[in-house]
């Protein structure tokens, strides 16, 4: 009976030891049950051994839907994986499964709330027209009542060519004039030389 007790004893004290010699995480980015105001560029898991190259982590949404990470990097204790797009605000789960130095295999997983700012917006102004419905032009009184259509159909031109046989033979006058003085000063310089 003394052996019996003295194996149970034996077999308490050594399966907390077992226990204790799996891998498990001790710290992770983001954190358990954290709530961030930036989406992660990556999830970073530690744990208290090293842990083999075939460990790896999966992001899921909170609809469970896998979301897109690059490969799992293991690099001592630490697994780590880069999230190549920004979050989008919600809950998401973090599950990983690793290979410890003693060769078992341990699964876990957390939880964390990605909550960042939405951007926002300036109101637009719904008060004032927008300068593009501005008319361009300035609007026309409409023609005088009349009673000879003959009036109305033929309006005066005779003002504005004038202003315009005024402004073009003011350049006429000015070309010509240049000309003349020109041809003079050839003639006079020829006259001289002979």
């Amino acid at each position: 009976m003394k052996k019996i007790l003295l194996l149970l004893l034996a077999a308490l004290w050594l399966v907390p030891g077992v226990a204790s010699a799996h891998s498990k995480l001790e710290t992770a980015v983001p954190e358990k049950d954290s709530t961030v105001a930036v989406s992660p560029q990556s999830i970073e898991l530690s744990y208290n051994t090293k842990i083999e190259d075939l460990s790896n982590l999966k992001l899921f949404n909170a609809a469970g839907e896998q979301v897109a990470t690059d490969k799992t990097v293991v690099d001592g204790k630490t697994m780590s994986a880069a999230v190549p797009s920004a979050l989008q605000n919600g809950i998401y789960t973090v599950k990983w499964t690793i290979i410890g130095t003693d060769g078992h295999s341990v699964e876990g997983e957390y939880a964390f709330t990605v909550q960042a700012a939405e951007p926002t917006v300036a109101p637009v102004a719904t008060d004032e027209p927008a300068a593009t419905t501005a008319p361009t032009t300035a609007p026309t009184d409409p023609p005088a009542a009349n009673d000879n259509p003959a009036e109305t159909a033929a309006p005066d031109t005779s003002s504005s060519d004038e202003d315009s046989s005024g402004g073009s033979g003011t350049t006429t006058a000015v070309i010509v004039i240049g000309a003349i003085i020109v041809v003079a000063a050839v003639v006079l310089l020829a006259r001289r030389r002979k």
